[in-house]
């Protein structure tokens, strides 16, 4: 059947092929067009439903929306984005309660919806909470497979029932019970935490009305739940103690992974916000019906909607309301931007989200559910994944792409990037890890990092211990890949890098995600790049030395996986030192890497190019530039600092004064397949610092940033001298052993 061609003034319906359809429209071309077209009228009498009937002010350029069909936060949607100001958007929703076979004939992307409790606290609420759990536990093998191992952690709260509430520390002896976790923001306030005065007293009883309102809730939940233990990590934890804290914290991957469920008080800042909220007035549903024959609409009362059935075949109703904000973020940036609730903030709650087998958020206007298979939302009536890992696109045991029909391999972070955005539980999982091929493992670490980075951490020491859970997943899913157990060694982890994938996960930089932005959390990372951690917490060619957020070499260019970039250098010895208590995944105290290839001498020639952001803050490629002493042809320099720079800086300036300029060291990690670009360590000499006893006079080195070069030139006449030899700057390069630290 041909497909009817796009309205021109509302875009649908789009092509078969687009997943996701952004059209710019007006409010007055879509009434005016309404009587021919059954979407316009849909959108345009929606719209005018909505802001006639709230609080919400008109805003004065109406007519300038986007109108978005396709996969949105919660699946399939209808959705149009209408500017309230500079920054801001008015998102408006538009389903149906039942799909009906004119529905899915004339609207294919409309959803189906479900009225929202007015508070998650309500027992409709529970009651939909309950049978998400009772359907993962009767249906779900994967989610299952680590509660059939669980005993109680070493401290839990014991809650009682509802009918006979009690609050007391218990220290378990490997008892067999079912109990929750709790997942929520601290904040800055204080709070009742154990400590080494109170342990005891907290073990005979905690008082309900010295706990923060987040906790208070939490507690009461598991109890209406019917589960008698919760862990909480500011009671469960003596706070005041680094060695239980260390302890602690080396299990809290597993802690989690083998609760019953975690709570995320995932729309409260701190543990003073609680759990629950209610429905705000500006997001009451509106139903509209609609006549097929004349397309014209008339409002309808939502509760006489539900109980007056359509009498007759000629009409439809659909219902309006505002876009609720989903934990899980749309598929695509032109989608409008989905606000980051505040657990999506932190990074401690990063992994405790993956590594569970069930979540619970307690969203601003609904409950949301998900596991490592399946997820759910109040407000709408299906899953949003409902997936076997094992079976479905995420692969088999040939890797991610292996079921992919008809795609190939330098498109296939596409796919990965999908799914790290619509089943992000799934995709940082080990159930899905360990389908992976080697390739897709490296590109998906590096993709968890690069979400972890851009998340707050309240003491930088703590960067290490928030993955440790994910980091030991991924060691274990990159050690069944190595059939020889001689080699299994080969999977070490060190600061964040593997050491089977070293030389690549090397190639590391500063990266932000829009440099043009005013949002205040992305300025905030663009203000603090520059200076390192107060405290000492990773070896400066780990990406865990800087303090921002972090891109590897295949994000930037969104190339293929498999064999990309080309290492030419050997490692010849890495190894870190983990705090005391700590393990090699956990708190670090140092940490030296030793490389043999070729090194480069370069001097700092001067400052950048001048910021282009307003507000005058510098960028990670506007601090240095390089001098070779060498003609290269036509090569760009893509150097990226990792901070600021300020000791190289300040010998420029005293270069002003009638100094030499500074020499620094470009080290050649590799270059990449397509075009043979190479990419460089750049080093500064730091001798004596850090050595060990058999080291003392040999040459030590600082990372300071990455270094790639355009190219190779082209050449007339389809020239095909190596690329190596193109390159003038590389004749200059000795081999060399390096020891950085």
């Amino acid at each position: 059947m041909e497909e009817s061609p796009p309205c021109k003034w509302c875009g649908h319906p789009p092509t078969s092929s687009v997943d996701l359809s952004v059209f710019r429209s007006s409010l007055i071309a879509m009434e005016a067009n309404a009587s021919t077209c059954v979407t316009c009228s849909i959108f345009s009498t929606g719209i005018r439903t909505y802001l006639s009937n709230t609080s919400m002010p008109v805003p004065n350029d109406i007519d300038h929306l986007a109108v978005i069909l396709g996969k949105l936060a919660a699946g399939k949607g209808m959705t149009v984005e209408i500017p309230l100001g500079p920054s801001s958007l008015l998102r408006l929703s538009f389903f149906c309660s039942k799909k009906t076979s004119w529905m899915i004939r004339t609207l294919p992307f409309l959803d189906i919806g479900k009225q929202v409790p007015k508070t998650t606290a309500s027992d409709e609420s529970l009651s939909w909470a309950v049978q998400q759990i009772n359907h993962c536990r009767d249906s779900h093998r994967h989610c299952n497979s680590y509660l059939s191992a669980a005993v109680l952690p070493k401290r839990v709260v014991f809650v009682g029932t509802a009918a006979e509430p009690a609050l007391r520390l218990h220290e378990s002896q490997g008892e067999r019970d079912p109990y929750v976790c709790l997942s929520y923001c601290w904040g800055r306030r204080p709070f009742l935490r154990t400590l080494f005065d109170n342990i005891e007293s907290h073990k005979r009883c905690i008082n309900p009305d010295h706990l923060p309102p987040t906790m208070h809730d939490a507690i009461e939940y598991t109890r209406r739940l019917g589960v008698h233990y919760i862990w909480i990590d500011s009671l469960c934890i003596i706070q005041d103690s680094v060695l239980d804290w260390r302890e602690e914290a080396g299990k809290m991957a597993s802690i989690y992974q083998r609760s019953s469920l975690v709570l995320s008080a995932t729309s409260s800042a701190d543990a003073y916000g609680g759990m629950h909220t209610s429905l705000p007035p500006d997001y009451e549903t509106f139903a509209l019906t609609v006549d097929t024959r004349t397309n014209e609409i008339c409002n309808a009362d939502v509760a006489d909607q539900a109980e007056s059935p359509m009498a007759m075949n000629t009409t439809e109703t659909f219902y309006v309301r505002r876009a609720y904000v989903h934990v899980i973020r749309g598929t695509s940036s032109y989608a409008g931007r989905i606000p980051l609730l505040p657990t999506n903030k932190r990074g401690w709650i990063f992994q405790e989200r993956f590594l569970s087998s069930r979540v619970l958020h307690f969203g601003p206007h609904e409950l949301y559910f998900e596991c490592l298979e399946d997820s759910a939302c109040q407000c709408t009536d299906h899953s949003n994944t409902s997936l076997d890992p094992e079976e479905s696109i995420l692969g088999s045991k040939g890797g991610v792409h292996e079921t992919i029909p008809q795609q190939s391999r330098t498109d296939n972070y596409q796919q990965h990037n999908s799914m790290r955005k619509t089943i992000a539980k799934a995709y940082y999982g080990p159930v899905v890890w360990r389908i992976m091929t080697r390739d897709e493992l490296i590109y998906a670490w590096h993709k968890l990092v690069h979400d972890f980075t851009r998340r707050e951490l309240t003491y930088a020491k703590d960067l290490f211990p928030a993955i440790s859970g994910l980091a030991r997943e991924m060691g274990i899913a990159r050690a069944a890949l190595h059939t020889n157990t001689d080699k299994a060694h080969e999977t070490g982890y060190y600061a964040g890098l593997w050491k089977d994938s070293l030389v690549r996960d090397l190639c590391w930089k500063v990266g932000f995600e829009n440099i043009a932005t005013d949002d205040k959390d992305e300025v905030k990372r663009i203000k603090a790049w520059t200076a390192r951690a107060l405290e000492w917490r990773a070896p400066t060619w780990s990406w865990g030395a800087v303090n921002a957020p972090i891109k590897f070499l295949g994000q930037e260019q969104e190339q293929g996986m498999k064999g990309f970039f080309t290492p030419l250098c050997e490692v010849l010895h890495v190894s870190c030192t983990a705090a005391a208590g700590s393990d090699e995944m956990g708190e670090l105290i140092a940490g030296r890497l030793v490389l043999r290839g070729q090194l480069l001498t370069a001097r700092v020639a001067h400052s950048r190019l001048e910021t282009c952001r307003a507000d005058g803050l510098r960028l990670p490629w506007q601090v240095l530039s390089l001098e070779f002493g060498v003609l290269v042809e036509n090569f760009v320099q893509h150097l990226f600092v990792d901070d600021g720079c300020q000791d190289l800086l300040e010998l420029l300036d005293e270069m002003d004064a009638g100094g030499d300029p500074p020499i620094v060291y470009c080290f050649l990690l590799g270059v990449i397949r397509r075009g043979g670009s190479p990419v460089f360590l750049l080093l500064k000499k730091v001798s004596g610092k850090g050595q060990s006893e058999g080291e003392v006079g040999q040459d030590v080195y600082h990372r300071f940033g990455r270094l790639q070069l355009a190219g190779p030139p082209r050449r007339p006449n389809n020239d095909r001298t190596p690329w190596k030899e193109r390159f003038g700057i590389l004749a200059q390069a000795k081999e060399e052993v390096v020891t950085i630290i």
